[in-house]
Order: C-alpha cells, then sequence, then structure tokens
C-alpha cells in the first residue's frame, strides 16, 4: 500500500516568514527559491485501522523528524525540527499528510543534505527520544501498532519527493481457529498469551524496542464468531513459560499450549498459527514466521492438551461418559500435564513372591519411591514369560493384561509409595465425591484398607498405604492378600494411574 504524505506549502510574502525560518537551527536562506520538504511512503501492509482494514483514516497523526545528514538524536545541535506533527486529511490507502500546527519544513538553501525519522502514532510529549508502549488494550490495534521510518537520508533540495519506508515495530501472532471433534462452539471464545511483556519503549533512532516488563498477560482481539484473533506483541528474546490459553463459553472449556522454550517474537514479524479445537483439547500448528506482509522463516508445530485441575474426568473434564480416570495431580503451571487414577481396582491382591530380592534380581526402578512407572514396566518384562506374574504379582499382572492390553510398556502402572500418598491424601480430602466419580463413570468406590505401592522395601516386604488411618507408609509382606488382625481381616488393593 503507497500511503503518501504531502506536505502543501504556502509561500507566504514577507521578510517575517524568512527571518522566523532562521530559528529552526539551519541556513534556508532569505530568497524566494525555498524548496519545500515532500513525502510519500513506501508499500506497506499493516493492521492499523479501526474497522480492521489497512487503510488510513482521516486525522490519523504521525511524527516526523529532520536530522543534519549522518545526525543524531544524542547532539542536540542535529535535530533540525523536532517531532512535528501531521495529519490525514482524508480517508484511503493512500492520503496526503498535512502540517497539523507550526511553520512548514524546508530543505537547506545551501544544498546541506538532511536525514528523516517518521513513526506513527503520534505522541507528545516525549521522554527524550523514546516512545513509550503500552499493548495491554488490544480493542484498537492501531493504536498501538508502532510504525518507523529512518530510511530516507542524505536528501537535500534537489531530491525531490521523499519516500519513507514504514517498517513495523512490534511483533504480531495471527490465529486461525476452527472446530474439530465434538464441534464445540467457538462463539465468544477467548484467546489470551500469557508469561511475555506487555510494556516496552522504542529508541527513535533506530526503531528498537526494550521491553519493561515480564510475565505479564494481554488478551487478543477475537472476532465475535472466534474464527479468528490477532495480537500485537512485543519483541522479545528467549521467552521461557510463554503460553497460549483459549477459554471458551462459560463452562465450555478452557485449553493452553506452551509455546516452544525459549521462544523469540522478531519485531517486524507476523507468527500465524492454525488451532483446531475439539472437545478433548487443542492441535496447534504454525502456518508460518514472515515479514509482516512478507515471507519468512519455517515454520514450527506443536500440540497442546486441556488445562485440567485435580478431581476432573479425563480425558473431557465434564464427561464422564468418555472418562478413563480422574486427575489427581497436577504437574505443570499450566494443568496441561499431570496423573490420573482409574475409576477400577482389584481387592485381595498380593504384590509378588516373598523373599525374592527384585532389587538384587535387577528389576530397575523397584525402590524408586517417586515413580512407579519404570517398576511396573520391569516387573512385567521380568517374569512376563512365568505363571509367577499371574500367581504372585497379581497387582501388575492386572495392569498388563488388563489396563495396557498386555502391553509391557503400556501407560498404566502401579503408583510408587509418594504417588500412591498424594492420590491417598486427595481421595480423603472428600471421600463421598471421590467414589461418586468413580461410580458415576463406570468404576467403582474405594473397596479395600490397604492399597499396594510399586516400591519395594526389602527382599520380604513392600510398602502400601492404609486409607483408613493417617495417609503415611507402611509394610507387608508382599504375598499377603488379605491382612489377618485381631480387629478383623483387611483386604489388599491395588488402584492404576497414569500420566498425561
Amino acid at each position: 500500500m503507497r500511503l503518501k504524505f504531502i506536505y502543501n506549502i504556502l509561500l507566504l510574502a514577507g521578510s517575517g516568514l524568512f527571518f522566523a525560518s532562521c530559528d529552526s537551527g539551519y541556513d534556508v536562506g532569505v530568497d524566494t527559491g525555498l524548496v519545500a520538504v515532500e513525502f510519500r511512503a513506501g508499500n506497506i501492509s499493516h493492521t492499523r485501522t479501526t474497522n480492521g482494514g489497512n487503510e488510513w483514516i482521516a486525522g490519523d497523526q504521525a511524527g516526523v523528524f529532520m536530522l543534519a545528514e549522518g545526525g543524531s538524536f544524542d547532539t542536540p545541535d542535529d535535530v533540525l525540527e523536532n517531532n512535528r506533527r501531521y495529519s490525514t486529511d482524508a480517508s484511503g490507502e493512500t492520503s496526503a499528510f498535512t502540517l497539523a500546527e507550526g511553520s512548514p519544513l524546508y530543505y537547506p538553501q545551501n544544498g546541506g543534505k538532511v536525514d528523516f525519522i517518521a513513526y506513527y502514532p503520534y505522541k507528545s510529549p516525549l521522554t527524550g527520544y523514546t516512545y513509550p508502549v503500552d499493548i495491554r488494550n488490544q480493542s484498537t490495534p492501531a493504536a498501538i501498532d508502532v510504525l518507523y521510518s529512518n530510511n530516507a537520508t542524505s536528501k537535500n533540495k534537489n531530491s525531490g519527493a521523499v519516500e519513507l519506508q514504514f517498517k513495523h515495530v512490534l511483533s504480531k501472532l495471527s490465529f486461525t481457529l476452527t472446530s474439530g471433534d465434538g464441534a464445540p462452539d467457538l462463539t465468544s471464545a477467548t484467546v489470551q498469551v500469557t508469561n511475555i511483556a506487555t510494556t516496552a519503549t522504542i529508541d527513535l533512532g533506530d526503531g528498537s524496542a526494550t521491553a519493561t516488563n515480564s510475565g505479564q498477560t494481554v488478551t487478543a482481539n477475537t472476532a465475535t464468531d472466534g474464527w479468528s484473533s490477532s495480537t500485537i506483541v512485543i519483541p522479545q528474546e528467549n521467552v521461557t513459560g510463554a503460553r497460549l490459553i483459549i477459554t471458551l463459553k462459560a463452562g465450555a472449556g478452557k485449553f493452553e499450549w506452551n509455546f516452544p522454550s525459549p521462544t523469540t517474537f522478531q519485531p517486524g514479524k507476523e507468527y500465524s498459527y492454525l488451532i483446531t479445537v475439539s472437545k478433548t483439547g487443542i492441535t496447534v500448528s504454525s502456518s508460518g514466521i514472515a515479514i509482516w506482509a512478507g515471507t519468512g522463516d519455517a515454520p514450527t508445530t506443536g500440540t497442546a492438551q486441556r488445562a485440567y485441575k485435580v478431581g476432573d474426568y479425563y480425558p473431557d473434564p465434564a464427561n464422564s461418559n468418555t472418562a478413563i480416570g480422574v486427575v489427581f495431580q497436577i504437574t505443570d503451571q499450566g494443568g496441561a500435564h499431570g496423573k490420573i487414577v482409574s475409576l477400577d481396582e482389584k481387592t485381595e491382591f498380593s504384590w509378588g513372591k516373598s523373599k525374592r530380592d527384585e532389587k538384587s534380581a535387577g528389576v530397575a526402578g523397584i525402590r524408586d519411591e517417586n515413580d512407579g512407572a519404570a517398576a511396573t514396566r520391569n516387573i512385567i518384562t521380568q517374569y512376563e514369560l512365568s505363571y509367577d506374574l499371574q500367581k504372585y504379582y497379581q497387582g501388575f499382572h492386572w495392569i498388563f493384561w488388563t489396563k495396557n492390553s498386555r502391553k509391557a510398556d503400556g501407560e498404566w502402572y502401579l503408583p510408587a509409595k509418594n504417588e500412591l500418598k498424594e492420590f491417598i491424601t486427595q481421595w480423603k480430602s472428600d471421600k463421598p465425591g471421590w467414589n461418586t466419580k468413580f461410580i458415576d463413570a463406570g468404576g467403582s468406590a474405594m473397596d479395600a484398607t490397604y492399597y499396594w505401592s510399586s516400591t519395594e522395601y526389602d527382599h520380604t516386604f513392600a510398602y502400601f498405604v492404609n486409607i483408613a488411618g493417617a495417609t503415611g507408609y507402611s509394610t507387608y509382606n508382599k504375598e499377603t492378600k488379605v491382612a489377618e488382625t485381631q480387629y478383623g481381616n483387611y483386604p489388599f488393593g491395588v488402584r492404576a494411574i497414569k500420566k498425561f
């Protein structure tokens, strides 16, 4: 798009005008051969209007500086014209810009060369030669889409019309949303980017932006139908923890996706993402990283999961009909990863063969207190071809045969003692609620008294948790199915867990 800056100069008679011109710091002469500066803008495509188009709006204002050739803002005498305000006098892809106030700009009469710096949108007063940016309010993109030009250098009265090539100072993220499995309604969806900078200062000497905060959240400008969304962001390097959050209508779901960490948003680049929203999660792929209205770098891809909380069904938090488990632990800040416990269980199961030291037998991870995945997998692998797996290692056998469909490296496993303690602690916080969740989803309530962990204590004993007493660990003989005590008989049970 070509945006034409035109300085309409009226040459007024009278020596008073010429003497006033001498105050600008450069010699324009005192004859009538003055040459007015005329600008036109180079091609640039940008989202800078309130109606979402790419046209100037009547009354848009830009600032212009004129400096001595090779000059710098650091040297006061180099600044010949300071933050002069120009305004469009009509709407359209091209528009004349007229001086909003003050005397016109002229080239030095003696043929001296000058440089020009321009920016949009106009702001006054400025602190030095820096421009403050705050992107938290995205409702009017034109108000925060800063454009900058410093290409017009070494110009004089013989240069003719000067072309100002504007560029975007900030970065842009564009999202195209589609409705996937389950056809969720995207109307009024909210798109946010979190853990990024939202304020910055721009050095008008070179157009560079420096972030002045971090860890903030910005809400994108999203169409009411929810199918498209975009946000202007501060250029940043090596950002860690940046996340995309999509929230549907109240109660319809919230999804999060982690940007690659670290990630970088480069100035003047547009990052385009395709997002498929289903009932169980979102899939995010980048369709390109490009010069804002150009071509650019290779795309990146990634997959996101729904943002879960403890007590949600999995995979659909609100749907017991499709549930395979219930979330009992979240292992990241965004709720995309954690652990679920199975809906069903088995009781009167033994842990393993007594007097057999699994650690000495080479079963890796068997005494791990925090992660039972390796212990489960390696016990199954160790005894898969032996009748012992079914006879003695009954909890492991159930997980192998039923939960993992006879896959030794399946996703379900017997929890280590600390994982089991975490689940039991959550269950005890609302026993009726948890049991109801299990039953409503076709599972069973917690029915055993003691629950085996995957963690071996020694050659004879393994760890378990007693759900009837304080939530702590105890050990019992591995071959025990029902503990016979003076207070009664207490069955041992197993529940599987799974990471997501």
